[in-house]
């Protein structure tokens, strides 16, 4: 039975990169940018159906099937379903290699069923909006103290069709180290993310008198800490290397923090 799914909670999910703060290292942003107003993920979640098949102990094969626009591209955020044929569907596979409790590789794909715009106008509409992604994320060791500590990292490389979507190329990565300094529950992590434009909107945006260069290059490290049973903090620091791509812009450095508070 069709439910509102999240994608991301199902494909191209990777747990190592959760700790950081910057989108890329969530669903890859080859993904993310694909469709009318994206795939069905927050905050334009739609109706999915997923469906999975184990063909061994370690080893999960999924698929699933999305509205091709979810939620109303006029109001990002608003709930709305279309199933109407002009719409198309969003068809998503992923397998999935549990090398180890705690260590996987996976690769997945995505199409959609419906034509798109071709960022060459001279191309008109075309068929074939797809893409595909590999991970690798998981524990890379685990320190004496046990209660998961230790060290992880994660790899993910993703490719869209450059013909419809500007990114052509996303890659992310990264560590994390939990437990630092024999505190158990804290963490601490260094990420990286490269989004490369596709020539087509590179092309495309000199016609218009602009220009983007080859990529986006983001460096990430965080420390995320307990102060006490019920609040948690998280100083992090950003540096953009070529925001959007854009020669005009000057690399940006951000910061920022996370607060966590439960009761």
């Amino acid at each position: 039975m069709p439910s509102i799914i999240d994608l991301n909670t199902e494909f191209d999910v990777q747990s190592t990169g959760a700790l950081f703060l910057n989108s890329a290292f969530g669903i890859g942003p080859d993904f993310s940018q694909s469709g009318r107003s994206g795939p069905s993920i927050f905050p334009n979640t739609g109706l999915g159906l997923v469906g999975w098949w184990l063909p061994g102990g370690h080893w999960q094969l999924k698929a699933g099937l999305f509205e091709g626009s979810p939620g109303d591209p006029s109001h990002p955020g608003r709930t709305s379903f279309s199933t109407t044929g002009s719409d198309g569907a969003l068809v998503v596979m992923e397998a999935r290699n549990h090398l180890t409790p705690d260590f996987v590789i996976g690769a997945g794909t995505w199409r959609y069923t419906e034509a798109f715009d071709a960022i060459d106008p001279s191309r008109g509409r075309l068929r074939g909006n797809s893409g595909f992604y590999a991970i690798a994320d998981g524990l890379l060791w685990a320190a004496p103290e046990g209660e998961k500590t230790g060290l992880s990292g994660w790899l993910r490389a993703g490719f869209a069709d450059r013909r419809i979507n500007p990114v052509g190329l996303a890659m992310s990565g990264g560590l994390t180290y939990t437990g630092p300094f024999g505190r158990l529950a804290d963490q601490a992590g260094f990420a990286f993310s490269r989004v490369g434009f596709g020539m087509p909107a590179r092309q495309a945006a000199l016609i218009n008198g602009g220009a983007i260069g080859e990529a986006e290059t983001t460096l990430e490290a965080t420390y995320g800490f307990n102060v006490n049973s019920h609040l948690s903090v998280q100083p992090d620091v950003q540096y953009v290397i070529s925001p959007s791509g854009d020669p005009a812009l000057r690399d940006a450095l951000v910061l920022g923090s996370r607060f966590i508070a439960t009761w």
